[in-house]
Parts: C-alpha cells; sequence; structure tokens
C-alpha cells in the first residue's frame, strides 16, 4: 500500500511532516485541528454545508469520502494536504 504523507500548515503549531498511513490517523488530525480551532462539528458542518454525519465520518476514518470533500474540509480548517505515492 503507498505511503500517503499530510503537510500541515506551516503557521500553526502542528507537525510539518506527518505521515499518514491510515484514514483513522487522518481524521484524527482533522478533529484536533477542529478542537484547536474552537469548533464543534456543528460549526464545521456548517461552514462547510456538509452534514454532520459526514464530519464524524471523516473524523473516524471512513475509508469512502470524495477527495473534493476532504479537501474543502482541510481549507475551512486551514490545513493543506500533500500526497506522495512511492513506487513499487
Amino acid at each position: 500500500m503507498p505511503r500517503r504523507r499530510l503537510t500541515l500548515d506551516p503557521r500553526y503549531n502542528t507537525p510539518a511532516d506527518t505521515r499518514i498511513l491510515q484514514m483513522t490517523d487522518f481524521g484524527a488530525l482533522v478533529r484536533q485541528r477542529r478542537k484547536e480551532l474552537g469548533m464543534t462539528q456543528r460549526d464545521l458542518s456548517r461552514l462547510t454545508g456538509y452534514s454532520m454525519r459526514l464530519i464524524g465520518e471523516v473524523e473516524r476514518g471512513k475509508e469512502h469520502v470524495a477527495a473534493d470533500k476532504l479537501l474543502s474540509i482541510l481549507d475551512i480548517l486551514n490545513m493543506t494536504m500533500t500526497v506522495h505515492v512511492e513506487g513499487k
């Protein structure tokens, strides 16, 4: 399975290079950042236009969430994501 790397926005006190191997790790970072900003899932839902159910699924690491939705959530949280796929 290829490795995924999540690079968080350097303006914040978060590791600049966090390797993500599972979606549950990704979800935990999203939850952590949301809480750092003092936001509830309801707040994030309202800002993104996505349901609270979807926000919860992302934070729990559901694997079948569309990339555009993940990127929208990251944008609201001032996070960026870089994906590196390593060869076989």
